[in-house]
């Protein structure tokens, strides 16, 4: 069974395998003026101790898909708003009764750092959406992105949400253009 320490253990791990020296100077994308990234993401989030058709738990895994926006600034800063809709139904402990989630909108606005080559982290409060009851969270994510040719970038994320009773954790694949 997954404890909340684990996804963060998993993040700090992946910052470290790719805690290199920052590049001086300013990345290709800025200095050509493609400051905007708009990416289409598609993913899982990890709902620990979850309720999903009148069943428990350990975790329930819910499709999610996202539209992200971003802004990049000289040396490696980024401001950005996230996206996401979360494609299931399903009921988590909250203040010792038991809160339905459906069809949960997320948003947030984020300012991230590329720390290392193409790897950044991201951190940034937001919102929850649903119709039952709205959560604050604050969001921690990693990122590596890998270009494709012609501005397209492929990168794989990791996001983990702090909210009020529970949080959650999401695996992440985006495709990325920058304008």
């Amino acid at each position: 069974m997954l404890n909340k320490t684990n996804p963060i253990i998993a993040v700090l791990l992946l910052v470290c395998m790719g805690s290199y020296a920052q590049e001086e100077g300013e990345s290709e994308e800025v200095q050509e003026g493609k400051i905007h990234k708009v990416a289409l993401v598609f993913g899982y989030t990890n709902i620990p101790s979850a309720f999903e058709e009148g069943n428990a738990s350990a975790s329930v895994f819910v499709p999610t898909i996202g539209i992200d926006y971003f802004v990049q600034f000289t040396d490696g800063w980024k401001i950005g708003t996230v996206l996401d809709l979360e494609l299931a139904n399903y009921l988590v402990n909250f203040n010792r009764e038991a809160l339905e989630r459906s069809k949960a909108l997320v948003t947030g606005v984020l300012v991230g750092y590329e720390f290392s080559n193409r790897w950044s982290l991201l951190l940034g409060p937001g919102m929850e959406f649903e119709k039952h009851k709205n959560l604050f969270i604050l969001r921690m994510s990693v990122e590596r992105e890998f270009e494709l040719g012609g501005d397209w970038g492929l990168f794989p994320s990791i996001n983990y949400d702090f909210k009020e009773e529970y949080s959650s954790w999401s695996i992440n694949i985006g495709l990325s253009k920058r304008l």
